[in-house]
């Protein structure tokens, strides 16, 4: 199967799932709790889940299972899991369908506020895409447009539902 549709497709389904399950509840507990550690997206990309850094990170953030991804709401991370290990790693930059923003360092000097205009031009200055521009692109829900760099291991999924310069980035998505 194709990478690039393979990963549109466990997109697609992570989005439905949270769309599904967006009904989050705000206990109490929340002020109280100890903030999760912040970790690096790129410890965790093709780790096995038995790995002991995955253990602990599993254990420190609070991770639910939902089929095949663990989501780690509170740090704005879900992890989708093929064979026992980590394939991608979802960044949700905003407060997202009950995620907290990411606030680790995110690739290629990109910032939760940039847009795409914004984003194509520090991927140019890297040498990343075709100028800057995306392998591919497209919408896979008619809500979010979602762009491919493939050399980069990197997918922006963005607020609009078609390719605008002026569209904020909604989540990152990396693979190896």
């Amino acid at each position: 199967m194709n990478k690039n549709f393979k990963r549109l497709i466990h997109l697609a389904a992570m989005m439905l799932f949270l769309s599904a399950c967006s009904v989050w509840g705000i206990g109490s507990q929340a002020e109280t709790q100890i903030a999760p550690t912040t970790v690096a997206y790129h410890t965790l990309l093709n780790k096995p889940l038995h790995d002991r850094v995955m253990v602990d990170f599993l254990a420190e953030n609070s991770c639910s299972s939902a089929n095949q991804f663990l989501l780690c709401q509170d740090i704005g991370m879900a992890l989708w899991i093929d064979s026992d290990q980590v394939e991608i790693v979802y960044l949700y930059l905003n407060n997202t369908q009950g995620f907290a923003p990411y606030k680790g360092e995110i690739p290629f000097g990109l910032k939760f506020y940039d847009t795409m205009g914004a984003v194509e031009y520090k991927l140019k200055k890297q040498g990343v895409g075709k100028g800057g521009l995306p392998d591919s692109g497209e919408t896979p829900d008619h809500m979010h447009y979602l762009a491919t760099y493939k050399q980069a291991g990197l997918s922006i999924l963005y607020n609009s539902p078609f390719a605008d310069e002026d569209a904020n980035i909604y989540a990152i998505l990396l693979s190896n």
